[in-house]
């Protein structure tokens, strides 16, 4: 009885061993190589790209970049959208401008705005008809098509005009403004006395309206003056500047000048007192120095020298 419990109890022990050495060895063959794959790739991630590239074709598109594409055709839609609409601006803008060109020229060749009447405005000494004479508007002419460079030209030829300035009064007006030179002095030139502005232009032969309190230049040598001309004697420009040099007030008592040369050059003032004055060189101190001396000697003094304003000459009658 005792034997036949023992061997059933070591039969039993020994199957037990055998299990547990066996079910180690299973254990350990499920972590080794030989393990089911989908344990440690659930998802099948690995098995995708191997049958991909099995296939050896391209790979599927997503999601990315299936929006990356509609987003370059979009900007492409815009951006041939923009061309167009450049093209067909750019074509109105063309349009428009030659139908203004037809239109404007169409005007022009019009009588919509033709001249029917001139007007002349800044003139003193030139007359109104004179220069509506000079200017001579060719009939049929338009405020939209006139020679107005050919007018000016004509009218600027005049000694008088300084400077024209043509403008439209529409429907049917073009003015004419004239800036005229201004009489400075008159010059003794021997065998006529002439006009001049303060730049030596030649006007006109003298005339009492014109010149009744300008002074006369005289004794300058050499002179060939013209109207319409400038001229080039320096002696002559000297006189002018000196002129021009002193105060308004002092300029109103000189009645001539005499100027035979530079150096020479004096002023005869309306009380019979002459004052050499000489070149054009410091002149409203020389000015300020004779009229000192004037003040103080009064009507006895007839001569004096300033072209050394710092150490003038004066004499009298008693002298």
């Amino acid at each position: 009885m005792a034997s036949s419990y023992d061997r059933r109890s070591s039969s039993s022990g020994s199957s037990r061993g055998r299990e547990r050495a066996f079910g180690s060895h299973r254990s350990t063959a499920s972590r080794g190589s030989g393990a089911n794959p989908a344990h440690r790739d659930p998802f099948g991630v690995a098995r995708l790209k191997h049958e991909r590239s099995a296939r050896g074709g391209p790979r599927e598109p997503g999601v990315g970049d299936r929006i990356a594409k509609a987003k370059r055709l979009e900007r492409e839609r815009k951006r041939l959208q923009r061309k167009r609409r450049n093209q067909v601006r750019a074509l109105v803008s063309i349009a428009l401008v030659v139908a203004s060109a037809v239109g404007i020229s169409a005007l022009a060749r019009s009588s919509v705005f033709e001249i029917r009447q001139v007007e002349v405005v800044g003139v003193r000494h030139l007359s109104a008809e004179t220069v509506i004479g000079k200017a001579a508007v060719p009939s049929g002419a338009t405020l939209l098509r006139f020679p107005k460079a050919a007018i000016a030209e004509r009218l600027a030829a005049d000694p008088w005009v300084a400077e024209v300035h043509l403008t439209r009064d529409f429907p049917h007006t073009l003015r004419i403004r004239i800036v005229e030179r201004v009489p400075f002095a008159r010059v003794d030139a021997g065998q006529a006395i002439w006009l001049i502005d303060a730049n030596g232009m030649v006007l006109s032969e003298d005339s009492a309206e014109t010149s009744a309190a300008l002074p006369v230049v005289r004794d300058v040598p050499g002179l060939e003056l013209k109207p319409g001309r400038k001229s080039t004697s320096e002696v002559l420009h000297n006189a002018l500047q000196v002129l021009a040099g002193l105060p308004r007030d002092f300029y109103s008592q000189v009645r001539a000048v005499s100027a035979p040369s530079i150096d020479e050059t004096s002023l005869i003032t309306t009380d019979n007192v002459e004052i050499m004055v000489g070149e054009a060189v410091d002149v409203p101190k020389k000015g300020e120095v004779a009229r000192k001396i004037m003040r103080e000697q009064g009507k006895d003094v007839v001569f004096i020298d300033v072209r050394n304003p710092d150490r003038p000459v004066s004499r009298g009658l008693s002298e």
